[in-house]
This record gives C-alpha cells, sequence and structure tokens, in this order.
C-alpha cells in the first residue's frame, strides 16, 4: 500500500466507512480525480465495497497504532526548585495535568495502551494506573543515564508506537489511531536554536540532523515509530546499550547515530499546535496563571521539612556568611576588591607553568612563599603559616579554638563573618563598640577591656585597617589588650594591610606572646584576590596547634608564585597605592561638600559614607541603575555605606549619582 491508498482509505475509516469523495477530499486534501481512481483500485483488490472490507481492514491494520510510550523519568534539573516536589509530567498548565492531557487525546483516537515510564517521584505518578488504565514502567536507572534507558525500559512494548514526552503541551489532538510510516513532528526557527536542527532531507525523509541551527526545522513534541523501524531501532539498541556512552545518549543521539538505517519522515508543525517546556518560565509565558499554581506547590511543600541525619539536626538553623554575588565586572564597589590591579608582573609566571606543575603536588622540604615573607617581613619562619585566603584561615582558628558554650567578642559595626562563624560553632557572639566623630571611626579600647572582663570570650576579634569603617587601632592599644586578656586569643585580623603605614609591631607581639594570631591576605593591597593565598603570624609555640586545621597540601605553587612576584614589585604598588589614597581623599573632599553627606576617613580602600535622613537603600538602587555596586551596613541602627575606591573616572560618577541623589531626591 502507498501512502496516497493509505490515505484515502485511513479517510474512509475516518468517515465511518463511507465513500464520500468530498469527505475524503477534505481529510486528505486530494483531487476528486485521483480520490477515483485510488477508490477503484482499492475495490479492485477488494479492500472495498460499499465499505473498507474484511480485507482492507487486514491492510490497513498492519499500520494501525499499537500503544503510546509517554517517557516521564526524569529530573528535570532546569525547572527547579519546582520539579523538586512535582514532576514536569504532572504541573498543571491550563488547569489540566500536562500527561494528563496527553494520555485523554490519545484514548480519544482509540489508542488505549499506554505506557509511562516513570523514575524520579514515580510513586506521583501510580494514580494514572487506575484513573486511565495505563501501564506503568519503572527506569531503575533514571538518576545516571539520559532517556535512551527509559526507552530501554519499555523496549518490550515498541512496535507501531508513538514516542511522548510528558512535558509537551498539545493544543490540538496530533495523535492518529492509524500512522502509515515512522516520523519526528518538526516546528520551524529562524533565530539560533539550541535544539536538533534538520539539516539535509531525502525526498520527506530526514537524512541528517545535527544540534543547533537557524532557519531550520527542529524535532519537537512526539515522534512515531513504525514496525520497521522500531525492529532496527531496538536491533541496534540491544545491541550497544551496554556501551558507556550509549547510556548517556538522549534517544534522538542515538537515532543520529543509526540515521541510515532508520529513515524517519518530517511531520511540519506550526507554533500554534505544540509546546514544549524546558523551564518554569517557559510555562508561565504560555500560561500567566501557572504563578499560582508554582506558589502553591512551592508554600506547600516549604512547610514539609525533609528529615536529615541525626548529626546535622543541630545546623538546621545555622545560616552562612556569604558574599554579595553579582556577574557584573565593572562598578564594583561593593566587595572591597583592589581594582586597580595586581602588578603585570604576576601574569609571567604563567609563562613558565608546566604539566607538572599542574599534576605534582608541593612536597619540598620548605615553602618557598614563608621564605619570602620571612626574608621581607624580618620575621622567623616558625612563625608564619600559608592558607587560601584569610577568610579560610580565620575560619581555621575559630574552628580549632571554639567549642560549643564559648563566646567571641567582636565589633559593632563590623564584618559579620566572625560572628558567622561563632554560631556554626554553637557559641555566642558580644559586641565592643566602634565610635565616630565628626570626620573618623575609631575603636573603643576601653569597651574591649570591659566587656572581656565581662564575658570571658575565648575569642577577640580586633581588625586594623578596621571593616566596615576605615579605622585602626594602636599598636600599643593591642599590645594592652592582649596583655590583660591572656585566657583569650587575639585575633588581630589584617586584611587590609598595606594601603597605610603599619602601626602594630607584629614581630614583637607573636615572640612575646602567645595568645595573638595576625592573618593576612594577598587579595586585598597586593590585588590577587582569585588567586587565593593567605598568610598569619603567631608564635612558633602553638603554630603546630592552629596547622590542625590547615589544608592538608599547600595552597597552588603558581598563586604562591605570584604572591612571591607581587613581594617584589615594591615599585608598582607604591605608586598603585598612591594614586589610590590620592582619589581617595579627593572623593572624601567632594562628597564632605555636599549637604548632610559624611564620608569619613579611612586608613583601607574604602569609604564610609553617611547621610543624614536618607533612604540608603534607594541610593543604593540609583547607583545599582548606575553600574555602581555599593555595601550597605548598621551602626546603631543607622545604614552607612561602605564603596570601595576604584579609577577616578568612576569615582567621579559615583559622586555624580549621590549628588544628584542629595540635591534632587532629598531636597
Amino acid at each position: 500500500m502507498n501512502v496516497e491508498e493509505f490515505d484515502v482509505l485511513y479517510a474512509i475509516h475516518k468517515n465511518s466507512g463511507n465513500i464520500f469523495c468530498e469527505d475524503i477530499a477534505n481529510k486528505t486534501g486530494y483531487e476528486f480525480s485521483k480520490i477515483t481512481a485510488i477508490v477503484d483500485e482499492l475495490k479492485k483488490r477488494g479492500w472495498l465495497d460499499n465499505k473498507i472490507t474484511e480485507l482492507g481492514y487486514k491492510n490497513l491494520n498492519e499500520y494501525k497504532v499499537d500503544n503510546a510510550i509517554i517517557m516521564a523519568a526524569g529530573f528535570g534539573l532546569r525547572s527547579l526548585p519546582l520539579s523538586r516536589f512535582t514532576p514536569k509530567g504532572l504541573y498543571e498548565v491550563k488547569k489540566e495535568k500536562l500527561i494528563e492531557r496527553q494520555i485523554k487525546q490519545l484514548i480519544e483516537v482509540g489508542i488505549t495502551q499506554i505506557i509511562v515510564v516513570v523514575g524520579y517521584l514515580k510513586e506521583q505518578f501510580e494514580y494514572l494506573r487506575e484513573k486511565y488504565g495505563v501501564i506503568i514502567v519503572e527506569n531503575d536507572d533514571y538518576y545516571r543515564y539520559n532517556n535512551i534507558s527509559s526507552l530501554y525500559a519499555a523496549r518490550e512494548y515498541i512496535k507501531n508506537s508513538f514516542i511522548c514526552c510528558s512535558d509537551n503541551y498539545f493544543n490540538s489532538n496530533v495523535f492518529e489511531e492509524y500512522v502509515y510510516d515512522s516520523y519526528y513532528s518538526c516546528k520551524y526557527t529562524e533565530e539560533y536554536a539550541e535544539e536538533y536542527c534538520v539539516t539535509a532531507m531525502k525526498g520527506d525523509y530526514i537524512s541528517e540532523i545535527h544540534k543547533g541551527g537557524s532557519h531550520a526545522w527542529y524535532t519537537i513534541g512526539e515522534a512515531f515509530f513504525s514496525k520497521q523501524f522500531s525492529k532496527t531501532f531496538l536491533k541496534y539498541l540491544e545491541l550497544e546499550y551496554d556501551y558507556p556512552e550509549t547510556k548517556k545518549m538522549l534517544w534522538d543521539d542515538f537515532h543520529i547515530k543509526h540515521i541510515e538505517e532508520l529513515p524517519i519522515l518530517l511531520v511540519k508543525y506550526s507554533d500554534e499546535i505544540v509546546q514544549e517546556f524546558d523551564t518554569v518560565d517557559d510555562v508561565i509565558a504560555f500560561d500567566p496563571d501557572f504563578v499560582k499554581y508554582r506558589d502553591a506547590v512551592l508554600e506547600k511543600n516549604a512547610k514539609v521539612k525533609m528529615k536529615v541525619p541525626d548529626i546535622f539536626e543541630k545546623y538546621e538553623d545555622i545560616e552562612r556568611y556569604n558574599s554579595a554575588i553579582t556577574n557584573q565586572h565593572t562598578g564594583r564597589l561593593h566587595l572591597n576588591e583592589n581594582t586597580f590591579g595586581p602588578s603585570t608582573k604576576c601574569l609571567d609566571v604563567l609563562k613558565d607553568v608546566t604539566l607538572q606543575d599542574l599534576y605534582e603536588y608541593d612536597m619540598e622540604p620548605k615553602d618557598f612563599l614563608v621564605e619570602e615573607i620571612s626574608a621581607f617581613f624580618s620575621i622567623p619562619e616558625d612563625d608564619i603559616y600559608i592558607h587560601n585566603g584569610s577568610a579560610e584561615l580565620i575560619k581555621s582558628v575559630f574552628s580549632i579554638a571554639l567549642e560549643r558554650g564559648d563566646c567571641i567578642l567582636t565589633s559593632d559595626p563590623g564584618w559579620s563573618y566572625y560572628a558567622s562563624l561563632a554560631r556554626e560553632k554553637f557559641c555566642d557572639v558580644y559586641e565592643y563598640d566602634i565610635l565616630k566623630d565628626d570626620y573618623s571611626y575609631y575603636v573603643d579600647v576601653e569597651d574591649i577591656l570591659k566587656k572581656a572582663k565581662k564575658y570571658n570570650p575565648k575569642i577577640i576579634v580586633i581588625t586594623s585597617p578596621h571593616n566596615p569603617t576605615g579605622c585602626k587601632i594602636d599598636g600599643k592599644a593591642v599590645e594592652i589588650i592582649v596583655k590583660e586578656n591572656p585566657e583569650s586569643l587575639i585575633l588581630l585580623d589584617e586584611a587590609y594591610w598595606g594601603f597605610a603605614e603599619e602601626n602594630i609591631d607584629v614581630r614583637r607581639l607573636v615572640e612575646t606572646y602567645s595568645n595573638i594570631i595576625i592573618s593576612r591576605t594577598f587579595s586585598k593591597y597586593y590585588g590577587l584576590a582569585n588567586v587565593r593565598v593567605g598568610y598569619g603570624f603567631c608564635n612558633s609555640k602553638v603554630k603546630h596547634i592552629f596547622g590542625l586545621d590547615l589544608p592538608l597540601f599547600r595552597e597552588s605553587s603558581i598563586s604562591r608564585r605570584m604572591a612571591v612576584v607581587a613581594m617584589h614589585d615594591k615599585t608598582y604598588y607604591e605608586e598603585m597605592n598612591k594614586e589610590l589614597n590620592g582619589i581617595k581623599t579627593w572623593f572624601i573632599d567632594s562628597l564632605n561638600q555636599l549637604p548632610s553627606v559624611r564620608a569619613f576617613q579611612s586608613e583601607c580602600n574604602f569609604v564610609a559614607v553617611k547621610i543624614e535622613h536618607a533612604d540608603m537603600k534607594q541610593l543604593k538602587d540609583m547607583l545599582w541603575k548606575n553600574g555602581l555596586l555599593i555595601r550597605l551596613f548598621e551602626d546603631k541602627g543607622e545604614p552607612v555605606a561602605r564603596i570601595s575606591i576604584a579609577q577616578k573616572e568612576v569615582m567621579e560618577k559615583t559622586v555624580h549619582v549621590i549628588k544628584k541623589y542629595v540635591l534632587n531626591e532629598m531636597g
């Protein structure tokens, strides 16, 4: 039977067996003369009389669809977090579950054997057995292999079969009771699409498909496998399924691999016929009311807590400290990065990198960076340790020093990271004051001593220069605090060392006292934030204790070489710092000329800015709209901006926006 004979015979079947040329023409699009000729031929064969004969149906039934296989086993990763609770096939789109809509459309055309292949959240599909009489097939490999594994799980059912995805929405019923040959439904795209695009044809059959393309038909919706197609497909599937690369394939890729032996027609659909939903946003674009469904599901499941192992229960209410994320690479005045960057000589290190540098651990008896730091600061090597950034160094100190029930003393305002680490160890947090006058912030040393005596903290955190205010503490004051609190560990965080003259004799402190540890980094002054190298000083008698939580292997030798190069390029960093401080002075003076604005003196690469009676969040948003990111902190309940110093044109733009806000928004 050729395709035209099939079309006419099937049209008669759909017309209740009646042979009316006009009805057949409406269904097939053929001219009356062609229909008459075909009908005459079918009658000669004994396939038609007044209606389709028994012999006619015997031949037509070769094309009868045996079943439909709906793949519904996947995670739906691009639809998280909604797909964490509901499989995509069970999403309610336009008040109808996606998979139920397909099942009803299949049943409507007489396809009653429907196989649903499940895996992720498989129990949610169980109700379909009773409601629609479907066959549930479990794909136990859904979590590690691609959807070829779903067809493999349902291989015994693949005959004359529709192959469907549970997350498709068909506006009209595209399914048929009889299908002439294998096909893949396709839609056309003018724009580039990361889809399986048809790139070559042999007559009406697809001969070449590639991933990604434009001005092309791309596969979407359902496919149909004829018995012959299925036989060949299953032959290769049985033969190759145990190959590791096969299991990782989409069935589309497996078909492409054998496309010469698996001819398949291209059936063209308009945009209105089928919708495919990869993400929740795709669904919302099609059905705006889906937002209500999504929110209801998420709200319902927010109240249901997954049982975690008992050992982790104590951490359920602990919040991790997170930095301010952004994909913006300009106007980043919120992370205190050194926007002037490191010495360009640091890049020269990469020219000499070898494969050996990548695959070997650095197991040399001595750390060359420790040797360089020792020579640079005239501090014994035994008093120096290295970590991957000062944040990790501080975390190691807290990990070793604190136990449940201890407390720490830190500043208010201050970097909330310290408090976050303490709470992870179930420790209390007390605060001492950072005060201010008209022009500067300063550390209230008397408050530190008073509260240290009251609370007996395990750790006293001192940050100098101080984040987020920019002030420094005098070295003599640090020694008083260390000396008067012998049972406390004094953590002196000098992450912003280098931007101002050193006024603390760190060598004397670590050689004289065993209860102080000093942390520094190459991230700020040296501009190597993404290289992740921190270092610190402490008395050699206790260094081995803190070493218990240091990384097992040294930080990357490539990163450490860059740190050494930076240390030796004193000329670049002196010039950089001179330029930065000149811009900082101009920035502070410019802001202080504005009414109600106070920019405080700073020993760092950032400035604290307060504006009386201002909506600082509104200012932050206004700066953001102009491509400038800043950070706000609370000072005794009042919001204050912390703004990093960047190149002159960036700071001029910042002043311009703040001035506009002050003069226009605040009247």
